[in-house]
């Protein structure tokens, strides 16, 4: 673990608030409008009576489990972290060309969406920067205090 006095890159810290600020909007979003919501999860995954404390429960497990990566980079410069964060959000693009069809069909931009998702591909890009790939190979770097 790399101990909390050692200066974090900028890229690191905004990583950490692109990433944040793109999963409070998704969490937001969905508490906006939970029937919606309730309607698009139904959709998807249709074996669930997804009521309004289900789906509460889901966006706020999903809120939460956005937040590991995100400790898990800033306060421990996990490399794990890097990938696990670069795959599932490059899963998301998945949704992309969808999103598209939609626009292009005539339904109306879901900004909230946009943003997110733009948001979060950002966040993905701070992590492989030259100042960031130094915060993660100091990670695997020896505490001298350990070998005193």
């Amino acid at each position: 673990m790399i101990p909390l006095s050692r200066t974090r890159p900028l890229t690191i810290n905004v990583f950490a608030a692109a990433f944040l600020t793109a999963a409070l909007i998704a969490f937001l979003d969905g508490l906006r409008d939970i029937p919606d919501m309730q309607v698009l999860l139904s959709a998807n995954v249709p074996g669930i009576d997804w009521s309004r404390d289900a789906v509460i429960v889901t966006l706020s497990a999903r809120m939460s489990i956005a937040l590991i990566p995100i400790a898990m980079v800033w306060l421990s410069a996990v490399r794990f972290a890097r990938w696990m964060v670069t795959v599932l959000g490059l899963g998301k693009l998945l949704n992309l060309p969808e999103g598209l069809r939609l626009i292009a069909d005539g339904a109306p931009l879901d900004t909230a969406w946009l943003t997110s998702m733009v948001l979060g591909v950002f966040a993905i890009a701070m992590l492989f920067t030259p100042a960031s790939n130094r915060w993660f190979a100091r990670s695997q770097e020896a505490d001298p205090a350990v070998f005193e």
